[in-house]
């Protein structure tokens, strides 16, 4: 199969010895999408770009890694016009804004307000710029996985990687009814289901040797593949790099 811009990054991500290859793509994306936001040559100050931080904000994890990153006057500019729009957003939509009613003995309804404003705050707070830019490649990897599943050689990484995280997992299997070829059904489930118990059994076997190494006995045995058996496990739970240092542009 031709290489594409969404097929490098994904066998790029089934070659790197990584717990969960979707976990090493997505972490690439999202530096990406740091840099995109506040690295050198930023697009900060782009109208456009702008509009888009401006609408969505941040979640609170990405947040903290701007911040991390270290541009502080980039960060704060793009917060500078997230704040005005919020505040403009909540002049508007306060002067209507009626506090709720206490509900009567036996109402079995929850009172509420009918300004919406409740609404539209909880969609700011939920949502995100960097999270959209990230999901919206990692949506076309997970398709294009399930495409190169036709390519046998493709096929051999994925039986030779170390399985998944839970949280990609699943992902994976949400979409196996839309997206799995007919023709690798079958190799899906003989290959991947046992793939994914083989490696959470590696891991908790690091994870057990690395608790066992707390014991005095053990103290002048080798460690193996355990010292760096919390991260992982955490990972493998949760697609998440614990022992990472701050992503920042020093």
């Amino acid at each position: 199969m031709r290489e594409t811009i969404y097929t490098i990054p994904v066998n790029e991500g089934f070659e790197a010895a990584d717990e969960c290859p979707f976990c090493a793509m997505e972490r690439k994306e999202e530096q990406r999408a740091i840099r995109y936001y506040v690295g050198p040559g930023a697009s900060y100050m782009e109208p456009e770009v702008r509009a888009s931080t401006d609408r969505a904000g941040f979640c609170g994890a990405h947040m903290k890694k701007l911040y991390d990153y270290g541009n502080t006057l980039g960060s704060a500019l793009i917060l500078q016009t997230y704040y005005a729009g919020l505040l403009e957003e909540m002049q508007a939509q306060l002067s209507d804004y009626e506090v709720a009613a206490k509900p009567g003995l036996f109402s079995r309804k929850k009172a509420h307000s009918d300004s919406g404003y409740q609404s539209s705050l909880q969609e700011r707070i939920d949502s995100c710029a960097m999270c959209e830019k990230v999901e919206y490649n990692m949506e076309r990897y997970f398709s294009t996985f399930f495409t190169l599943l036709k390519e046998g050689e493709f096929r051999d990484k994925v039986a030779a990687c170390k399985g998944f995280c839970l949280r990609h997992f699943a992902r994976l299997l949400d979409m196996t009814g839309e997206h799995l070829p007919e023709s690798q059904r079958v190799w899906f489930q003989e290959t991947v289901l046992p793939l994914m118990q083989e490696n959470l059994i590696r891991v908790k076997e690091d994870l057990d040797w690395l608790i066992a190494k707390y014991d005095y006995r053990n103290a002048g045995k080798p460690w193996g593949s355990s010292q760096d058996a919390l991260p992982r496990a955490m990972q493998k739970l949760q697609g998440i790099y614990p022992s990472d240092p701050p992503f920042s542009e020093k």
